[in-house]
């Protein structure tokens, strides 16, 4: 397959460098790099032996595509993903799906209209300690869910050394977008209202107006909540980037996961290591593929994606306000045709 990579970042060079470096070489190449850094997409297009441009319209236009990965900053998917679909181009879009609902809506709209299959890039429903752990709920290991604890969170230098633009998103976009949907895919829950708090101190110190951190409670509609963290202030001593840990408590028993620890630790004479173990790129890029192989869109396009996005505005609406927000209030409101900021406040 032919693939076009939309954004030169972080995930975009973590996705060319998938199918082009690992196992997936036999199946895909990509073929072109777009990034408004016209630097940037030349760099990695010249890794991947691919054209770089500077203009998605114009990539859809000159390049022939089977997918399209898109991995531009939060609050700019919008654009680019309509153009995807005017094109009729399969799209793996990373999460979140939109930072507003009239776009998320405009997408999901635009997504049936092409009828090409279109995902968001929730990659944890790909993490095999993830899948095992929805296994474990479906055979009733546990008994019933009672409660979800989870926090996700990065180091420091996320927001202030590898993300450009994390003044546009906060840890709450760009990390509790992941733990939300894997709360409600292990479940089969829908959040119903979140009550929200959120601190605000180093980083705006920096010069980067977001939050430190993010905590909330969230209520289900089967009876049960989820307590939520995301920081994006921790140490840049710790053994991974990334601090990923879940708990899923049930009347009979408990799940737990800690993606930090990899599962096998090296010791030697020079140092203490944990070498990564619980990779799901490429098992969620071939998932993807799979599903444009079989040409069929499906019927509940980005459905999911939508109610996500509504949870986060819900989550920094009650940040903002101190209160608890209800998610059905954020898409009735989107229905009587209010628009909402990346903050979550109504203009």
């Amino acid at each position: 397959m032919r693939i076009g990579i939309i954004g030169a970042g972080v995930m975009g060079r973590v996705y060319a460098r998938t199918v082009t470096d690992g196992d997936l070489r036999w199946r895909a190449e990509v073929v072109a790099v777009c990034d408004r850094d016209r630097a940037l997409a030349a760099e990695l297009a010249g890794h991947c032996r691919a054209r770089d441009f500077d203009d998605a319209e114009r990539m859809l236009r000159e390049v022939e595509l089977d997918a399209v990965y898109l991995a531009v900053p939060d609050h700019l998917h919008c654009a680019p993903f309509l153009a995807c679909m005017a094109a009729r181009v399969p799209t793996l879009v990373e999460k979140p799906l939109a930072t507003t609902m009239v776009d998320a809506e405009r997408m999901r709209a635009a997504a049936r209209e092409a009828g090409v299959p279109v995902q968001v890039n929730f990659s944890n429903r790909a993490n095999p300690v993830f899948v095992r752990m929805r296994q474990a709920i479906a055979a009733g290991d546990i008994g019933d869910v009672v409660g979800v604890n989870a926090r996700l969170s990065n180091i420091v230098d996320y927001p202030t050394r590898m993300l450009s633009w994390a003044g546009s998103t906060t840890c709450g976009w760009f990390l509790l977008s992941h733990v939300f949907d894997l709360a409600a895919w292990l479940t089969g829950a829908r959040a119903a209202e979140v009550t929200a708090n959120g601190v605000k101190g180093r980083l705006t110190g920096e010069g980067i107006d977001t939050y430190d951190i993010i905590q909330a409670l969230v209520r289900y509609d089967r009876g049960f909540a989820g307590l939520y963290e995301s920081a994006w202030v921790l140490p840049n001593s710790l053994p991974s980037p990334v601090d990923f840990k879940v708990e899923v408590v049930g009347s009979h028993g408990a799940l737990y996961a800690d993606t930090q620890d990899q599962m096998v630790h090296v010791a030697n004479d020079k140092a203490y290591t944990w070498p990564g173990t619980l990779d799901w790129t490429q098992a969620r890029l071939s998932d993807f593929l799979d599903l444009v192989a079989g040409g069929d869109a499906p019927a509940d396009a980005l459905d999911d994606a939508l109610e996500n996005s509504a949870l986060l505005l819900a989550l920094h609406r009650a940040v903002a306000d101190g209160g608890t927000v209800a998610v059905a209030d954020v898409l009735a409101r989107t229905a009587a045709g209010a628009t909402a900021t990346t903050d979550g406040a109504s203009r």
